[in-house]
């Protein structure tokens, strides 16, 4: 039995040093790193901060590009879940009390709070940041195309990324939990 046992230390020592490096090695990466992902699929969270409200939502997200992606917001207390969809320009939204699917437009969702189109979010969790966003510093940019004054700051040891509407005291921080 012993000489089992000395035989199985050697590869078993091998083995535990093998996942302590591989494990060391992806968390230096998350601490270094300059993007925001990419992130094509993932599960998460959502936590909005308005004036006169505070909400929050679980996300799950799929867009492997800008041009195309679908999201589900399930809100755990009402019980309300809400789809989306676009692909280019057009997009589209239902939910739970009613399984059609409906046009929205990007005047609607800016109405609702949506100054970041799902276009260029998927950009953002692509790691192509838009052209019109200017890096601040660290990880922080800035871009007044909507309008107002979006800022955009990514945690990356946290993954998280933090939207905020500067003009309208909006923010909204999107926690990642890669799938």
């Amino acid at each position: 039995m012993r000489a089992l046992m000395r035989r199985l230390y050697a590869p078993a020592l091998l083995l535990l040093l093998g996942l302590l490096v591989a494990g060391c090695a992806k968390k230096i990466d998350t601490e270094t790193a300059t993007g925001i992902g990419p992130y094509p699929e993932f599960s998460g969270r959502l936590i909005v901060i308005e004036p006169k409200r505070r909400w929050q939502v679980s996300v799950n997200w799929q867009s492997s590009s800008p041009e195309k992606g679908w999201l589900r917001l399930t809100h755990a207390v009402s019980g309300t879940v809400v789809d989306f969809r676009w692909s280019h320009d057009f997009m589209e939204v239902r939910d739970n009390n009613n399984g059609y699917w409906k046009n929205i437009s990007q005047q609607q969702l800016g109405k609702q709070g949506i100054v970041l189109p799902p276009q260029q979010l998927a950009s953002v969790l692509l790691d192509e940041m838009p052209s019109h966003f200017k890096k601040k510093n660290g990880n922080t940019w800035e871009s007044t195309a909507s309008g107002s004054l979006i800022r955009l700051e990514w945690k990356a040891e946290k993954q998280q990324l933090i939207m905020t509407d500067m003009l309208h005291g909006r923010r909204a921080t999107l926690i990642i939990q890669p799938s």
